[in-house]
């Protein structure tokens, strides 16, 4: 018996005609091992699966359950670039008898692909199955960062029924806690409460408006590279990148690929979900173009992931020690020589809670680096103190 027989029942195979034979060995339809209707794929070796979730009840686009294979028709048409990487497809969960018996499928597959180190990138389906995703994560005793990519904080009424408008709100308050960190990015100001921008600043969350994040889309890369999870919302992205949206503002094309590949590229992402496409509402498929190529630049960035960390491997990355003018403290960042990416080190009180240590090795940038020499302390760094104590 595999341990693959604990959920196999719970998916279907990807659609027929989905996956068309192409003698290209480049193409991803040759890379992938992909369920088929007499065939699940061996995953001893998988480092990355690709999974359908078919759910959108909760919400007002019902045509969202059909986006998984609309997706996979462009995606598995593309070609490979990246290094030898074992990649499966498992198909796709369909629609079980309630939302919620859909909830559990959801979180019980991508719980089974954490606990044996493999990544989850997650076709949907709506928004409000992050918290199935987030849910998942609870087996593995630890506390967890999210990067939302999003046009809203979707924190929405916590009290009433679960939708795509208020998930986060539920992940906030989700008992047990686990939650450590939120990062919000690409919010539009207009469409936010102000309390709810106060709900994330009272927390230590991060937040960043469109504005910042399109005038520099580098300022994402340690954020999305500190998430264990990270979830997209396609509302996010204007229309004319992804029609169907209806959004005259938003991230462009090249902006959501490059934040796509980010997290492909984080050692820490164990899990990338995108949301709320709607094939009913993509007249020309641009849009079912666009959500494919984000899920290539997460495969690309994926295959091409270095596994650094600077408290390990410490003869591959630099030390710098900033000391800050009339403080009797400094601030210690390490920059890797491979890749030149850049953390902060931010300490905890002893006896704090362990499952809280992993996050005192911070993402930064060299923009917090300089920032940090000019006698400023970096936002992040503060927040995560705060947090840590």
């Amino acid at each position: 018996m595999s341990w693959t027989d604990d959920f196999r029942f719970m998916l279907e195979p990807v659609g027929e005609g989905v996956v068309t034979e192409d003698e290209s060995p480049s193409r991803l339809s040759n890379i992938v091992a992909v369920h088929g209707e007499n065939h699940f794929p061996d995953l001893e070796s998988v480092k990355l699966v690709i999974l359908g979730v078919r759910e959108s009840r909760r919400s007002n686009m019902p045509g969202a359950k059909d986006a998984p294979d609309e997706i996979r028709k462009r995606l598995y048409a593309m070609h490979y670039h990246g290094e030898p990487t074992h990649i499966a497809d498992l198909g796709n969960i369909a629609p079980g008898d309630t939302p919620e018996d859909t909830d559990h499928a959801v979180m019980r597959i991508i719980a089974s692909m954490l606990e044996r180190k493999i990544t989850v990138l997650i076709l949907g389906g709506t928004q409000e199955l992050t918290l199935a995703n987030y849910r998942a994560y609870e087996s593995k005793d630890t506390s967890v960062n999210i990067t939302l990519i999003d046009s809203r904080p979707d924190m929405g009424e916590f009290r009433d029924k679960l939708t795509p408008e208020n998930y986060f709100g539920k992940i906030v308050i989700h008992d047990p806690g686990y939650l450590f960190n939120a990062s919000l990015l690409g919010y539009q100001t207009f469409y936010t409460e102000p309390d709810m921008l106060e709900v994330f600043d009272k927390l230590f969350f991060d937040t960043h408006r469109l504005g910042e994040v399109v005038s520099d889309i580098s300022r994402c890369e340690p954020l999305i590279r500190n998430a264990d999870l990270v979830s997209v919302d396609m509302g996010a992205v204007r229309d004319q990148s992804a029609p169907g949206t209806g959004e005259p503002n938003g991230l462009s094309g090249e902006q959501i690929c490059a934040m796509a590949r980010y997290a492909g590229l984080s050692d820490k992402t164990g899990s990338f979900g995108i949301y709320n496409y709607d094939p009913t509402a993509d007249v020309r498929g641009i849009h079912a173009t666009l959500v494919a190529q984000m899920a290539w630049y997460f495969i690309d960035g994926f295959s091409r992931r270095t596994y650094e960390f600077p408290l390990i491997n410490t003869d591959k990355f630099l030390e710098y020690n900033v000391h800050l003018p009339g403080e009797n403290s400094e601030l210690i960042f390490y920059k890797s020589k491979r890749t030149d990416k850049w953390w902060m080190k931010v300490p905890y009180a002893p006896g704090s809670d362990g499952a809280r240590r992993r996050h005192h090795l911070v993402p930064c940038s060299l923009r917090d680096y300089e920032l940090a020499g000019k006698g400023e302390v970096p936002d992040m760094w503060w927040k995560t103190y705060r947090k840590l104590g």
